[in-house]
């Protein structure tokens, strides 16, 4: 009777033609399961990247629609190994011109049928993978109406002006409005666009900024023209002028006549040295007033009633002057 012969593992390490003859069946092993398996159809899931053209004219699309979207993809294991995650490299691109639209409150809402991008991608695939199903819902696209309006822009600038000067006008921006294009429901309620805001420090002349507009909180279907506006500050020295005026006597009986002292009061204006040379006296107008008058005390407030615009600062002295009282014979 034949004596039956058995290896155990580590005779098979030692003997080097008996591993080689175990690693071989052990390689023939693993590949014949690979071919089995691969040789099997099998569903997964893959990413296709997409693009939609042609979008409604006179619309803005409000909502984010996808880049990519999931399918459903079936084939051989031999070829799905073709392909990662990625069923193609490059975009299937989708006509959006027979979009079907609806109202939808204020808005249009358009919804894509998936099997769209079911019936685009077979075309761009051979007949070796089956495209199952789009994973995605519908996509909704959501519209809204593409309108322009003109809006006042408001400068944003942060300065300080330094001592002894004064700012001539207020900040303004050259154009002073611009043309906006966004969706209705935006530009519906935009009263204007601020520029972006500059610190420019210490003023002490005339100063020219080119500052662009912002845009970009409106989403990205917003646009501005001009995008940009220069900003222009004007910036004088200031200087002093003086004048003697007159006070004006108000509400006197007419059996009273009344006497100030002094009977000239100086009048003191801060001006920008651009406008030193037209400012007169006349531009001013100092009062006292009989009504003012208060019991046991011989003396009225001086009161400036009027002076002009380009004047920063504006002070009288003596701020009360004394009064002396006559009666007038009839």
């Amino acid at each position: 009777m034949a004596k039956e012969s058995f290896f155990t593992i580590s005779e098979i390490f030692r003997d080097r033609k008996k591993l080689t003859v175990f690693l071989a069946c052990v390689a023939v092993s693993i590949l014949s399961w690979l071919m089995i398996s691969l040789s099997q159809d099998y569903n997964t899931t893959a990413l296709v990247p997409v693009n939609f053209i042609n979008f409604p004219e006179n619309k803005v699309l409000l909502n984010n629609v996808p880049d990519q979207m999931a399918v459903n993809i079936s084939g051989s294991g031999f070829d799905l190994m073709k392909y990662d995650d990625h069923l193609i490299e490059d975009t299937v691109t989708i006509n959006l011109d027979d979009l079907k639209m609806s109202v939808y409150g204020d808005y249009e809402r358009g919804y894509l049928d998936p099997s769209i991008l079911s019936r685009s991608l077979q075309k761009r695939i051979n007949g070796e993978i089956g495209i199952n199903r789009v994973l995605s819902d519908s996509i909704e696209f959501l519209f809204d109406l593409k309108v322009s309006r003109t809006v006042r822009v408001k400068p944003m600038v942060q300065y300080t002006l330094e001592k002894g000067y004064v700012m001539l006008d207020s900040i303004i921006a050259e154009p002073s409005e611009v043309e906006v294009f966004g969706p209705l429901s935006i530009l519906d309620t935009l009263q204007f666009l601020k520029t972006m805001t500059i610190n420019v420090g210490e003023v002490n002349s005339i100063k020219v900024y080119r500052v662009p507009i912002v845009i970009d909180r409106y989403g990205n279907d917003a646009r501005v023209e001009p995008d940009s506006v220069k900003i222009r500050m004007k910036v004088d020295r200031l200087t002093e002028k003086q004048f003697m005026i007159s006070p004006q006597q108000l509400n006197v009986p007419d059996s009273l006549k009344m006497l100030c002292f002094p009977n000239s009061i100086e009048v003191t204006a801060q001006l920008p040295l651009s406008s030193f040379d037209n400012i007169t006296k006349s531009q001013f107008h100092v009062t006292i007033d009989y009504n003012q008058l208060q019991e046991g005390f011989m003396g009225l407030p001086v009161n400036l009633e009027r002076w002009p615009s380009d004047a920063a600062k504006v002070s009288v002295n003596p701020k009360q002057v004394e009064i002396v009282f006559s009666k007038l014979e009839k």
